[in-house]
């Protein structure tokens, strides 16, 4: 017996997971032909589909008198007709279920088949437009159920409405204790969250890091003309640590790649050497390229040897 109507929202979420336990096993099924034509598949769809809406109906309506949605929210079947009301389906609305959600839909797909296969093509245009009268019907009778089910909370498709059925507790639920904890919690998440993606934008995060940086080497600053630069100073980019592209300077010894001290500026026009800290000259104004003679190359690949050879040495 049951124990009472399940409530509406159960209802809706369980005929939406009936539908996508559909397309999952659809879709793991499209998976084992992969590799063979796309239209060898394709010609057997609604086959296929039927088929595996059949297997679903004997595992879960024919089985145990609720749907795979239904049995995940903990409802099932019951009658709402004559002395049977609150009883459980009966073999011959299980059956009646199977013809109306299953082999209505494939008879529909199928049907031009069937009228060339009895020789009635002939008959097909006059066929085919009885049909999609039927079909507008339908979809407005669907309409109107849905109205009274949101009203009334009974009957969530025409088939329920058809076979008597109705979606119902198997004992009786307890007085709901509504707690909005884990509610209130999500909308304070959701909403932080929000305004982080609103507010992140708008922040120039390579300034505030070079002004941090910046802040931080202020007590180390030290800066050091190009008069001083050693061969070493330019193996090595100061931001990227990679050899240097288009090497440039900005008015101290270290070098920097183009495209490193180019974003960085255009980021931060404060921007400032992050080894000694100086920022561009005034005799300067803008990043200037390095000019490296063959001499330079050199003593530049000689330095970069034996630093690496060093490190080497040092690892092992």
């Amino acid at each position: 017996m049951a124990g009472g109507g399940a409530l509406r929202v159960s209802q809706l979420d369980s005929a939406e997971l009936d539908r996508e336990m559909v397309t999952v096993f659809k879709t793991h099924f499209s998976q084992l032909f992969k590799y063979f034509q796309t239209s060898f598949l394709g010609r057997f769809d609604p086959e296929v589909t039927a088929l595996i809406k059949l297997i679903i109906w004997k595992l879960s309506l024919l089985d145990c008198n609720a749907s795979l949605g239904q049995q995940l929210l903990g409802i099932r079947y019951g009658q709402t007709r004559g002395k049977d009301t609150g009883k459980w389906m009966s073999l011959n609305q299980k059956i009646w279920f199977a013809v109306i959600s299953i082999g209505c839909p494939w008879l529909r797909e199928r049907l031009s088949v069937f009228m060339n296969f009895s020789r009635l093509s002939n008959w097909e245009p006059q066929t085919e437009h009885i049909l999609q009268l039927i079909e507008t019907c339908l979809k407005v009778a669907s309409v109107i159920n849905f109205l009274i089910f949101l009203r009334r909370g009974v009957h969530l498709s025409i088939t329920e409405r058809l076979l008597g059925l109705r979606a119902q507790f198997p004992e009786r639920q307890a007085i709901r204790q509504v707690s909005f904890e884990f509610m209130t919690r999500e909308l304070l998440w959701h909403g932080f969250a929000e305004l982080l993606a609103f507010i992140l934008p708008l922040i120039n995060l390579q300034r505030v890091k070079n002004t941090v940086l910046r802040w931080m080497a202020a007590k180390r600053q030290n800066w050091q003309s190009l008069d001083t630069r050693s061969p070493a100073d330019l193996t090595a980019c100061v931001v990227c640590g990679e050899w240097p592209v288009h090497p440039h300077h900005i008015g101290c010894r270290h070098v920097f790649c183009h495209f490193c001290v180019a974003s960085n500026l255009k980021a931060d026009p404060d921007y400032s050497c992050p080894v000694c800290g100086s920022g561009i000259l005034r005799t300067v104004m803008a990043p200037q390229p390095v000019r490296l003679t063959l001499g330079h190359m050199d003593l530049a690949s000689q330095a970069n040897i034996r630093s690496s050879g060093s490190s080497k040495s040092g690892q092992h």
